[in-house]
């Protein structure tokens, strides 16, 4: 009886000896936290850059065969909508390479798992988004450059203003979360003065005649999508130097509070 009771509980290490000849166990074992981390992070960006390739490129094609056969869109906005779509077609590669090349820099060393996680990770993704917004930003300006040349509404899977609506709060986080702070202890100049910061941008959508008049004020609006693209790298930019100040301070906090020495007298009295 004894021995069949042993063979019950060694049961699940046979038959783990059996099937997988213990391989899974030794790979947990054997995980470092270094090495390990660094290795599946890099692949899971390398992965997640192809991913958004394949998916842009198969946006910006469905929307070009949209527009393509729509009947609105004349011979002139034809012609220049094949050079728009190459720019967009385009873009998709050099934003994927952001991606990649930024994941890949994680895959290099670091000090422990608490600054991989709340500074190398949080200070990369918010470089890929800024990054991403100035890349897609400049496309979208050369595209209403063409725009205004032909003096046509051409081809365009997004504007300017969708791509910072969309992601700029991401990438501004620091920023707003330091100007809620000012806030709050009455600082309320200063934290508007960084909101407007933030959320700076000129407008740079247009609709175009088609009658080779060019106007002035349609060189002004495209002169604002270029302008939108150095502002909001500037953005970024101020941002990370911000996260990278909140951080150290943070660091600095927790690697003070446990040196600090507290004095306690307790005497014992008799009576």
């Amino acid at each position: 009886m004894k021995q069949i009771f042993h063979q019950i509980l060694d049961f699940p290490q046979m038959v783990n000896q059996k099937v997988l000849n213990a391989k899974l166990n030794a790979a947990v074992d054997g995980f470092d936290s270094q090495d390990g981390i660094r290795c599946y992070v890099k692949t899971i960006y390398q992965i997640a850059a192809l991913v958004f390739l394949l998916g842009m490129e198969y946006g910006i094609v469905n929307a070009a065969m949209t527009y393509f056969q729509s009947p609105t869109a004349g011979g002139i906005g034809m012609v220049g909508s094949i050079l728009t779509f190459a720019l967009l077609a385009y873009s998709a590669f050099p934003i994927s390479q952001v991606i990649r090349s930024r994941g890949e820099s994680l895959g290099g060393s670091h000090n422990g798992m608490v600054e991989f996680i709340f500074k190398d990770f949080v200070t990369t993704n918010i470089r890929i988004l800024g990054e991403v917004m100035a890349i897609a930003g400049l496309i979208y300006a050369f595209n209403l450059t063409l725009s205004f040349v032909f003096d046509a509404d051409l081809f365009s899977s997004y504007t300017s203003d969708s791509i910072l609506s969309n992601i700029s709060g991401l990438y501004a986080l620091p920023m707003n979360a330091i100007s809620s702070l000012l806030s709050v202890v009455q600082m309320d100049a200063l934290a508007s003065i960084l909101h407007s910061f933030a959320d700076f941008k000129m407008n740079s959508t247009q609709t175009f005649g088609g009658d080779f008049l060019w106007d002035a004020n349609d060189l002004i609006i495209v002169a604002g999508a270029y302008i939108n693209v150095i502002a909001g790298l500037a953005v970024l930019y101020v941002n990370l130097a911000i996260y990278n100040f909140l951080y150290s301070i943070i660091a600095a906090l927790v690697n003070f509070i446990p040196r600090l020495a507290i004095p306690l007298a307790i005497r014992t009295k008799s009576e």
